[in-house]
């Protein structure tokens, strides 16, 4: 029989103990612990209170539900009768860190720093560092050392603007590569108009965040007419993957000569001088035909300061596997790998099976290069002869030099 309402209803009370004390926090403020001994037709909770009374709660007058804990349930009893005092929070503080109510605990030790802000052990506990005469969080302490949260963590300035516009190239990439397919996928259609937006799209590209999606798309592309048909839109962006790109195609003995050629002329026409230091670590390759097309590039690029490693790179010893017995009967020679300089040229290693000889090159691609920086001169591949020249020229510029000072 039910006697009174709360929230729903109050129905009559019952004898029985509550079998959990779960607390229904109300949306009105109240709140109701008790536990759940039935659920109504319109999802209405019945629920029988610690004084043994019962509650019909309509659902949508509970904003949540906590379940039991008997740790919070006293918890809350001690919290309701303390005093505002240091000592009681302190006590408070202590007795829930004891039982990993770790949130509780610093609501605790925060009420202690406010009653007394000097008190060392509470600010400390809540994170707390004594700079000069101040209390700072490490919050305070990272921003007064000129860091800022970004990604997770405190970092500099200058790392958060660097992994900020990563992000944001990244997004980039990812819309300029999707775009970049779609357009590709325009030069395959069956209808001519189609065929005409797509190739009017990408040669409108002038972005030059677009070239590390279009280098993407390269890498895949099997149609040589489309391969250097991007290869114009590539040389058009000024940007750093671009320039190391149309270097790396300069550089690759596998790709057409043609490409290579067209990636040189691009190189050329550069808005800014070309670094020779790609060129200069691939004078040192292991394949000789990349030594050689290392030379053509450093002539043509005419920069005098890859003399020196053109003379080192004259003549180059390279390894090579020689495979037995091939289909026509002969020895078949695959190029292996080598440094240069190394001398020793014809030095075999191996048994019946395949056998590596080491064998001196002579490179004249690299011997153009050298004469065409020189200003004709042309010792061949005599390079101590060439050394000997460049030390010489080396001695009567600076002496030049310090006439004209």
């Amino acid at each position: 029989m039910r006697i009174a309402n709360f929230a729903v209803g109050l129905l009559v009370a019952c004898s029985a103990p509550p079998l959990r004390a779960d607390l229904f926090e109300l949306k009105d403020g109240g709140e109701v612990a008790g536990s759940v001994i039935e659920r109504g037709d319109e999802g209405d909770y019945i629920v029988r209170t610690n004084d043994g009374a019962e509650v019909s709660l309509d659902r949508n007058s509970i904003q949540r539900i906590v379940q039991h804990d008997e740790a919070m349930a006293e918890y809350r009893t001690k919290s309701r009768s303390a005093p505002d005092t240091v000592e009681a929070h302190r006590e408070l503080a202590e007795w829930c860190r004891a039982r990993k109510m770790l949130r509780e605990a610093d609501h605790h030790l925060a009420r202690v720093a406010e009653l007394d802000p000097d008190d060392e052990d509470a600010r400390r506990s809540l994170g707390y560092q004594r700079v000069g005469n101040r209390w700072l969080t490490s919050d305070d302490v990272m921003t007064a050392r000129g860091m800022i949260f970004f990604d997770g963590k405190y970092r500099t300035k200058q790392d958060a603007a660097l992994r900020d516009r990563e992000k944001k190239q990244s997004s980039v990439n990812v819309d300029w590569f999707q775009q970049i397919r779609l357009w590709r996928g325009f030069l395959d259609n069956r209808r001519p108009e189609r065929v005409a937006e797509g190739q009017a799209h990408l040669r409108a590209i002038n972005d030059p965040q677009a070239a590390p999606a279009l280098i993407r798309v390269m890498e895949g592309e099997q149609d040589d007419a489309v391969f250097e048909f991007f290869l114009r839109v590539l040389a058009q962006l000024d940007h750093p993957e671009a320039l190391q790109q149309l270097v790396a195609y300069t550089l690759d003995p596998e790709i057409n000569p043609e490409f290579r050629a067209q990636a040189r002329d691009y190189l050329l026409r550069w808005p800014r001088p070309v670094p020779i230091v790609p060129y200069v670590n691939a004078l040192k390759s292991k394949d000789n035909r990349v030594v050689n097309l290392a030379g053509v590039a450093l002539g043509q690029l005419n920069n005098p300061a890859a003399i020196s490693p053109l003379i080192d790179a004259l003549v180059t010893t390279h390894k090579y596997v020689i495979q037995p017995g091939g289909s026509g009967g002969g020895d078949q020679i695959t190029a292996g790998f080598g440094t240069p300089g190394a001398g020793g040229g014809g030095l075999s290693v191996g048994g019946k099976g395949a056998q590596v000889i080491s064998r001196d090159e002579n490179n004249e691609k690299v011997l153009q290069a050298l004469v065409k920086l020189s200003g004709k001169q042309n010792f061949e591949f005599d390079e101590p002869a060439w050394r000997a020249w460049y030390v010489d020229m080396q001695m009567r510029q600076t002496v030049n030099a310090r006439r004209d000072k």
